[in-house]
């Protein structure tokens, strides 16, 4: 076994974030509680071999889902395996699956619905601590940042309120780092992209950038432009790290997505920032691991 040295063991206990995390969301679907304990047991360890150090729960309550006790304990329940296999955990909180319709109301009202999300993501984390017995790694704010429904001062400044006043409501739960991902649809410039995930780490949060590879709305030199500003390994970039996209989207009306062929894959779990920022990926239910565990509909 190979010792660490006191230089090493000194940055460890000063910053404990100093090594990069790498983790893969999953976003709980109540068909995934059919899922058997053995199957699920086998996927998490899977995971530990294949390097991943963390999963987060997108959720712990997606709408009504997950409020009946039955289906709380058995997403508690995996989120036990995973961390008996070795993962850490990032706790995801309340998520609304109108926020992208609700987000765009007129000032007074939008800042309602933002104190509502907040009320309602501190009580989440308090159920899950009183009801799970399991204290995360770190908690996750389920609703996305954006690059255009942000652009207007007032909206951005009510928006930053409700995240600097959820993490102090948070913190007075428990204490652990914040987390929330944020996506560009070429809204903004990249420097402007930049700047607003600056305001956001700035009220203690944590960033993580999508890479936008899976939705497909812009090129990959496009993207790259956004992704070096706001998470590349020059000065100062604010976020703490980059979410690869697994999937790709189906042509069609209706959303639907398929995995990226498994060499493209195999690629993007090969990504390592040179500079510690962290490496996540969306998501496990396209990982080929995952096959015939996860329903990929």
């Amino acid at each position: 076994m190979k010792l660490l040295t006191p230089v090493f063991l000194a940055l460890l206990l000063v910053c404990p974030q100093a090594i990069a995390m790498k983790g893969i969301f999953w976003q709980p679907q109540l068909r995934d509680n059919q899922v058997s304990e053995a199957k699920w047991q086998s996927l998490m360890h899977s995971l530990r071999s294949e390097g991943f150090d963390t999963l987060i729960l997108q959720w712990t309550r997606y709408g009504d889902a997950f409020t009946h006790e039955s289906e709380s304990l058995a997403l508690q329940q995996k989120a036990a395996a995973a961390r008996s296999a070795g993962l850490r955990l990032i706790v995801g909180l309340y998520s609304d699956p109108d926020f992208f319709t609700r987000q765009k109301q007129p000032a007074a009202a939008q800042a309602n619905y933002l104190n509502y999300l907040r009320t309602q993501d501190i009580s989440q984390a308090r159920s899950w601590l009183q009801k799970s017995g399991i204290e995360p790694d770190g908690w996750y704010i389920s609703a996305e940042i954006d690059d255009l429904n942000w652009r207007e001062d007032k909206s951005r400044q009510q928006m930053l309120k409700w995240l600097g006043d959820t993490r102090f409501g948070l913190a007075a739960v428990s204490d652990k780092p914040l987390y929330i991902s944020s996506f560009f649809a070429g809204n903004m410039t990249p420097e402007s992209f930049a700047g607003l995930n600056r305001q956001v780490k700035e009220r203690g949060i944590n960033v993580w950038v999508q890479d936008g590879s899976g939705v497909g709305k812009m090129n990959s030199a496009q993207r790259a432009l956004y992704l070096d500003a706001a998470a590349g390994c020059q000065t100062a970039t604010p976020a703490s790290g980059i979410v690869y996209e697994l999937f790709s989207i189906n042509p069609g009306k209706t959303f639907s997505a398929s995995p990226k062929t498994e060499s493209v894959i195999t690629a993007l779990l090969a990504k390592k920032s040179s500079c510690q920022k962290d490496s996540l990926y969306f998501s496990l239910r396209y990982l080929p691991q995952a096959l015939g565990t996860l329903d990929r509909r």
